[in-house]
């Protein structure tokens, strides 16, 4: 037996396993469903990369918080700040979404899987089967990396309109690539040759 079928029937063992009490499937549904509900409910965290500066965060109201100090804005800065959070929260909420379809991908294909590798499936045919599982979920992660463009001009607009969001207007173009190399990398690892070693 290959270290690739070994690996399957070791991770897959494991999962059967965590099947029979469905605890980590269903803790992984509660903690995508409780950080859905925040997204809507709570301020909405900004970051600065690599630079010395305040947190800051945009409320479900619009304000803009640096440091916890509410900032002074136009009503065209706000609005723009609401649609920025919109647009942020709509990228989250999908990826969210996203999970929840892993985690139902991995629930599904646990028992098969595991079968199929302990009664001499070839490694081909494991794999095959593992990616047909995930081809939706790498469909839909590729489809979301598309989307970080967009926000990327939004991010930029708004931080032309309002300085004081210029720290925090971090997305590159490198992000983008490294969103769709991170996606390319996580479904096409099980297909390298080190992986059937």
């Amino acid at each position: 037996m290959s270290r690739f079928r070994l690996a399957c029937v070791a991770t897959l063992a494991c999962g059967l396993t965590l099947l029979a009490g469905c605890a980590s499937f269903r803790t992984a549904d509660n903690e995508l469903d409780a950080a859905s509900r925040e997204l809507a409910t709570e301020d909405t965290a900004l970051t600065s990369k690599g630079e010395k500066v305040p947190d800051a965060a945009i409320t479900p109201g619009g304000d803009f918080l640096i440091d916890g100090t509410r900032m002074a804005i136009t009503p065209q800065q706000r609005n723009e700040l609401l649609a920025y959070r919109a647009q942020s929260i709509g990228i989250a909420q999908r990826g969210i979404a996203i999970g929840h379809e892993g985690v139902d991908v991995g629930r599904r294909a646990v028992v098969p899987m595991v079968f199929a590798a302990l009664f001499g499936a070839s490694d081909d045919t494991i794999e095959a089967g593992m990616n047909k599982r995930l081809a939706s979920v790498r469909q839909a992660s590729e489809q979301l990396c598309a989307r970080l463009p967009q926000l990327m001009v939004t991010q930029q607009q708004l931080a032309a309109d309002l300085p004081a969001f210029k720290p925090y207007a971090t997305l590159t173009p490198k992000d983008v690539d490294d969103c769709r190399k991170d996606v390319a990398d996580s479904f096409d690892v099980a297909s390298t040759p080190d992986a059937r070693r």
